[in-house]
């Protein structure tokens, strides 16, 4: 199969963005006001900052989450515009996950179509609290399921169509490439079946999702296709970069060391039979995939198991012991002085523990592991710290709403 067809390098276009710029984390913890992502060249962004939001009336949030010291005991307004405050568009929304659907389909139709257009649209839907969408969303379910997560899911689902049938009417289908992913496992009303574990923690049900690619521009050779090597999440920067003819280089001096990016150009992967340019997969700070096959974890706590039905069959300490570590808060079936090492491929659920077996493997994985920290540990020093002010109580700055704490002094 020939290689995609590769677009010009364009500049302009438009963005919607709600949630989450790259990596998996909420808005809420860009304390810093340069790194909103208008200022980080998308031209125009809806987002709410918060995690506990996710499908609200109005925009109201309580009790108060902001990442920041200090914080005042009083609830925010977590909606924002652009650069200020949503007080222009809080008015309009009853249930985000339609908003954000009605918001998008606004800039389809606007948008000329010889332009190019990058959308990014980030679900708060299938996210805490859940809460039901509009009575027409409702939906019949199987009676095992939740019956709020079900109609939150179809939320999410007929956003997803109308906003595809709204690139067809427009005509811009045939040039569009899109990537539906979820950002991490599910947990409480979710099934992760049939991994170990949810959301928050180490194990598979934690981390691994599914995603699906689409759109006029994919080859049409591999429409229905699979592949089960690993992407992460970050990898779709640097693939869609280069699909644009985009530099994606952005080195950083850390601790003294060049870094690169965490992104791998993931397209003729994707497309052709090339093989993964990805070698190390860090999931976590405790845990990181060699090869889409063995996964080390160095502390993970008890957990369970997911069945079809939604029931969970706890790990027994029988079986699973609690370990010696260096950290003696709790029980950790997996540590950093007895970690675990599994072949995801054979055993997904993660039920066999080989390490013991494949010592090699273990000592490769915990050497390449730490190697990351800098990435998850790293502080801005005291000289970078002076270009910005901070403040503890964000309401002198943003009133009734949450919203960064720090702002660079040329700003003021």
């Amino acid at each position: 199969m020939g290689q995609p067809r590769r677009l010009p390098r364009r500049s302009g276009g438009s963005a919607l963005c709600m949630k989450r710029p790259a990596r998996p984390r909420h808005m809420n913890y860009l304390r810093n006001r340069e790194h909103q992502p208008v200022i980080a060249h998308f031209r125009a962004c809806l987002f709410s900052g918060d995690a506990l939001q996710e499908t609200y009336s109005y925009g109201i949030n309580s009790p108060p989450t902001h990442d920041c010291p200090g914080k005042p005991a009083k609830c925010y307004t977590d909606m924002w515009h652009n650069l200020e405050p949503g007080t222009d568009v809080v008015p309009e929304i009853f249930y985000s996950t339609n908003f954000y659907t009605t918001q998008a389909i606004s800039i389809i139709k606007d948008h000329p179509q010889d332009k190019p257009l990058f959308l990014y649209l980030p679900y708060q839907g299938v996210h805490s609290p859940y809460t039901e969408p509009p009575p027409w969303e409702h939906v019949d379910a199987p009676k095992f399921w939740d019956s709020t997560f079900a109609d939150m899911l179809a939320a999410v689902d007929n956003g997803i169509k109308n906003v595809t049938n709204a690139l067809h009417e427009k005509g811009l289908w045939d040039d569009t490439l899109m990537i539906v992913s979820s950002d991490n496992g599910g947990i409480m009303p979710g099934n992760n079946y049939p991994l170990r574990g949810e959301k928050a923690t180490h194990w598979e049900g934690g981390s691994r999702v599914m995603a699906f690619v689409t759109g006029g521009y994919l080859p049409t050779s591999l429409v229905g296709q699979t592949t089960d090597t690993f992407v992460h999440v970050s990898d779709w920067y640097a693939t869609l970069c280069n699909i644009m003819n985009v530099d994606p280089t952005d080195t950083v001096v850390l601790e003294g060391k060049p870094r690169p990016i965490d992104s791998l150009d993931m397209w003729s992967h994707l497309t052709t039979n090339a093989s993964s340019p990805r070698e190390y997969l860090p999931i976590t700070p405790e845990s990181i995939i060699w090869k889409s096959q063995y996964k080390l974890i160095t502390q993970a706590d008890p957990t369970f198991w997911y069945t079809k039905n939604d029931t969970h069959i706890p790990d027994d300490r029988t079986a699973w012991p609690c370990r010696k570590s260096t950290d003696s808060n709790g029980c950790h079936v997996c540590s950093d002085k007895d970690p675990c090492l599994f072949d995801i491929i054979q055993d997904p659920s993660e039920r066999t523990d080989i390490s013991k077996s494949n010592p090699s493997i273990v000592a490769q994985l915990q050497a390449k592991l730490a190697e990351f920290q800098p990435y998850v540990s790293g502080k801005m020093n005291a000289t970078a710290l002076a270009k910005y002010d901070c403040v503890t109580d964000i309401s002198q700055w943003w009133g009734n709403f949450t919203g960064p704490c720090c702002k660079r002094k040329k700003d003021n």
